[in-house]
């Protein structure tokens, strides 16, 4: 009687675990499948360009013909920022940021990327982006701008695919807000429970980048980021030999630019080199 119970345990001990097996490796196929809902969340709603004499709707072709809805600012300004921004929402949610460089006197284009708001077509892979952030590059060389007179600005994500285009560029300076060391780092951190370095697709891996571009880069991080942790732009900052420069800043992922403005701006004036507000 006693052998047949624990027959009877070791059983249901083995079709618990097999049954938690099933489950787990059908969970993983599924995040496989489905992750770029986790990372990438694209509001589409229908809103209006702000009202400015100075600010236009474009549209910019990617190389396998995807059509991207960008504004492009202009201040009739020698420097040209390009700006990408972060996973949520779409540019539409930026203007603050574009505010800040209006301010400035620069020129910017600002972008969705496919999928996001008007932009064509949706994300499949890490490289519809680079095509996307190329696309937008690409845009200004064609339209008369001197690559020399370019600033790439990332922030989050939206640095992650700066990066990529920024490597080996002949532009001006580089500007990264908040982003991560890599994706894989993120991954393992917020589902350590997951074996993520045979399930992720979108790596960025921004660390293997990071002595690739060859201009000044300004990095800009706050203690208390809550979605992005410190450590991520420190430990990339340390990691990069050439030139650079790091702005550490308090407050939120998103809202520190607001608190710490007149020390962000006032850092950006002096690493973009620029002697000028406007009244």
């Amino acid at each position: 009687m006693e052998k047949n119970t624990k027959v009877n345990i070791k059983n249901i001990v083995f079709r618990f675990l097999r049954l938690f097996l099933i489950v787990y490796v059908l969970f993983c196929l599924l995040i496989f499948f489905i992750q770029k809902t986790f990372i990438f969340f694209p509001l589409r709603d229908t809103l209006q360009l702000p009202i400015a004499n100075n600010l236009k709707q474009i549209t910019i072709i990617t190389e396998d013909n995807i059509k991207l809805d960008a504004w492009f600012l202009d201040n009739k300004s020698e420097k040209t920022v390009i700006f990408f921004h972060w996973n949520w929402w779409n540019l539409y949610y930026n203007q603050e940021r574009l505010k800040i460089l209006d301010e400035l006197k620069l020129n910017a284009l600002v972008f969705d990327y496919r999928w996001y708001w008007m932009s064509e077509w949706e994300i499949n892979s890490e490289k519809d982006l680079y095509r996307d952030w190329e696309a937008a590059y690409n845009y200004l060389i064609n339209n008369g701008i001197n690559s020399k007179q370019i600033i790439f600005r990332g922030q989050s994500l939206g640095w992650s695919i700066a990066i990529n285009t920024a490597q080996n560029k002949d532009i001006y300076w580089v500007v990264s807000e908040s982003t991560f060391y890599s994706m894989d780092r993120m991954a393992r951190k917020q589902f350590s429970f997951l074996p993520t370095f045979l399930l992720l697709r979108f790596h960025f891996k921004n660390y293997e980048k990071i002595n690739n571009i060859k201009t000044p880069v300004l990095f800009i991080h706050s203690k208390n980021d809550e979605m992005i942790g410190f450590e991520n732009g420190k430990d990339l900052f340390d990691l990069r030999t050439w030139e650079k420069t790091f702005l550490e800043t308090s407050w939120t992922h998103n809202g520190w630019f607001l608190k710490d403005y007149e020390m962000y701006v006032s850092e950006l004036k002096k690493f973009l080199k620029i002697q000028y507000l406007t009244p």
